[in-house]
């Protein structure tokens, strides 16, 4: 090759690799807002959920395993966080309370 192509392929290669380092962020950048999208609408989506919950009467909550306080504090939670699994734990927590309860009275 001439010592011509030698030079403008030296010249341009910064220049390459700028412009390959601009798409790969802009990529980066896209990836993130789409991401941010879908995190939004789940949590849109949760929210929703959360009040066709507060719909419901005591004794349906019930057999769920939740109250209406819990719905409370699910819709407390901040728009970034998720509010259903605020009623997921206390769902758990008092289903593996009762279950332990059961199995001391058992145990006497």
């Amino acid at each position: 090759m001439s010592v011509y192509g030698e030079t403008r392929r030296i010249m341009t290669a910064p220049v390459g690799g700028a412009l390959a380092t601009l798409v790969m962020l802009a990529v980066a950048g896209v990836r993130q807002g789409a991401k941010a999208v879908v995190n939004l609408r789940r949590t849109l989506e949760h929210r929703r959920v959360i009040s066709q919950l507060a719909g419901l009467d005591d004794h349906m909550l019930r057999d769920i395993g939740i109250t209406r306080a819990d719905l409370r504090d699910a819709a407390a939670e901040p728009l970034g966080a998720d509010p259903t699994r605020v009623l997921v734990l206390r769902s758990t927590e008092r289903r593996v309370a009762q279950r332990l309860s059961q199995w001391a009275r058992a145990g006497r």
